[in-house]
Parts: structure tokens; C-alpha cells; sequence
């Protein structure tokens, strides 16, 4: 990937590395938020601080099971307000477009943009929920598709954020998901840190059916930067126009935007806002 000319969201930008704060709270004021199956928590970080407890801590604390991951928005700044995310687990989870898409409407207004893992993303409401704007500058600029031979079956790499392995397969329902990702996953001389693995099968005119195993998590409801990898390969394999991407969670819209980019549509909801007690 050549370097982008992206706007730097900060110059030493560190999602919160640690929120410690002067007099510690025993809970967390937060809103419950959703994005195709994928559950998350959002809190402000002043919030955050206030538990005397780091991120990821706070995210493990926080999320037990029931959620997946913890959503941290900071103050209003150029190019955009920053928006972290902390597995349940504990740790750095990057970029989110379904936790994103959550964060936006908790904005409530009409559109804005997030920096989030040091990427600036425009988002605007739309009927359909949220539409992404990802710019060009944060695309593979020259997309290469290697082929990776299986066991019966042949994928497409698709280096996109997170390295990601596209496999079309004739019957997705019946499919082993767990074993193809382990045998996607033992490909360590193309994916020596890992691999998210997309296995898809044409659901007709537009459409394509998706299952996503995710690196370290495994098969998830959704998955938005695997719906984008998705798209990039059928783009990239002579299909034209948009897609519809449809997980078991639900389905992602994506289109060329004018820029050379992608636009990404979704569904996302909110809750009411709460104080959430730490064990």
C-alpha cells in the first residue's frame, strides 16, 4: 500500500492509553448500543476516567458476556472526534464500522466524522441507518488478489486494514466455517499474524452471502471491514456497481463513492443511557 494522504487524526494519536482518573466511581454512566448483532457499550471518556480504570481493564469489567466490546468517544476535534474501541477481552480492537455506525447516532446529529485507529471517517444519517464514507486514501491503492489454494476450494487475499482471506463456497449453510478459517489460518506464509476468513456464495443479481470468521474471536452475527473486503474482491473479480452483503446478523450496502472509495450503508440502534455497575 503506497502512503495515503489522510489528514492525521492526531500526531501521537493513542485511543485513550490510559484513562485514569482523579477520584474513582464505582460505575460507569453509558448507553447500550447495536450494529448487526454485534453489541456494544458507549461511553464518553471523561466517563471512563472517572472509574480510575484503563481502558481495556474497563472494557473486560464492563462487557462480561453480553457485550462485545467497549466504545470510548473523546471531545470534538480536527479533522474529527475520536472514537475507540476495546474488546471484551481487553484489547485494542481497532477499527469498528458496526460499533462506529452505533457511535454515530449516539452523536445525534446529521452527520460528522470519527477518527478512529488514526483513520478519518465521514458518516452521515441516512434511511437505511448510517452511511460510511471510507476515502480512497484508506483503500489498497492497487488492489492485488493472491490466490490461496485449500482443500477443494481457492480464496482471494484481500489486504484491507486486517488481512483478510475472501472463499466462495457452493453451500454456505453446510459449510464448516471453523475448519476452513483453520485451514485459511495455517497459511502462515501469507497470514504470519492471522487472518479474518469471508466465505461467500451468490445470493443472486447484487447480492452476495456472507460468513465471517473473525481472527481471535471466531464466526460473528457481523462484520463491517469483512463486508468491504468482501466487496473489493468481487470488484476487483469484474463485478460492477453495488453490492449487498448479507450476514446473519443482517445486510451492509456498499457502492464506489465518487472519490475512488467505498460507501458503506447499515443498520444500527441506541438504547437509553444508563449507569452500569463494575463488579
Amino acid at each position: 500500500m503506497r502512503p495515503d494522504s489522510r489528514p492525521s487524526c492526531s500526531a501521537a494519536w493513542t485511543p485513550c492509553a490510559r484513562l485514569v482518573g482523579a477520584v474513582a466511581e464505582q460505575g460507569l454512566r453509558c448507553v447500550p448500543g447495536e450494529g448487526l448483532g454485534n453489541t456494544f457499550l458507549l461511553a464518553r471518556e471523561e466517563d471512563a476516567a472517572r472509574t480510575g480504570l484503563a481502558p481495556g481493564e474497563l472494557a473486560q469489567r464492563a462487557c462480561g458476556a453480553q457485550w462485545d466490546g467497549l466504545l470510548l468517544l473523546g471531545p470534538a476535534q480536527a479533522p474529527g472526534r475520536r472514537l475507540g474501541i476495546y474488546n471484551r477481552d481487553g484489547s485494542d480492537g481497532g477499527v469498528c464500522l458496526n460499533g462506529l455506525r452505533a457511535a454515530a447516532l449516539w452523536e445525534g446529529a446529521a452527520g460528522g466524522e470519527f477518527c478512529m485507529a488514526g483513520r478519518a471517517i465521514r458518516w452521515r444519517r441516512v434511511p437505511e441507518g448510517v452511511e460510511l464514507h471510507l476515502r480512497r486514501a484508506d483503500l489498497p491503492q492497487e488492489l492485488a488478489l493472491e490466490a490461496v489454494a485449500l482443500d477443494g476450494l481457492t480464496g482471494v487475499s484481500v489486504p484491507f486494514w486486517n488481512p483478510h482471506c475472501v472463499v466462495p463456497v457452493a453451500d454456505l449453510g453446510r459449510l464448516n466455517l471453523q475448519a476452513l478459517a483453520r485451514a485459511v489460518a495455517a497459511r502462515r506464509d501469507l497470514f504470519p499474524q492471522g487472518v479474518n476468513v469471508e466465505a461467500i456464495a451468490d445470493g443472486g443479481p447484487g447480492l452476495l452471502r456472507a460468513r465471517v470468521w473473525e481472527r481471535g474471536v471466531g464466526e460473528t452475527r457481523a462484520c463491517g471491514s469483512g463486508a468491504v473486503a468482501v466487496a473489493l474482491a468481487a470488484w476487483a473479480g469484474g463485478a460492477q456497481g453495488p453490492l449487498r452483503v448479507e450476514m446473519p446478523g443482517g445486510v451492509l450496502s456498499l457502492a464506489p463513492a465518487p472519490d475512488g472509495g467505498v460507501l458503506l450503508r447499515g443498520a444500527a440502534s441506541i438504547g437509553k443511557p444508563m449507569d452500569l455497575a463494575l463488579d
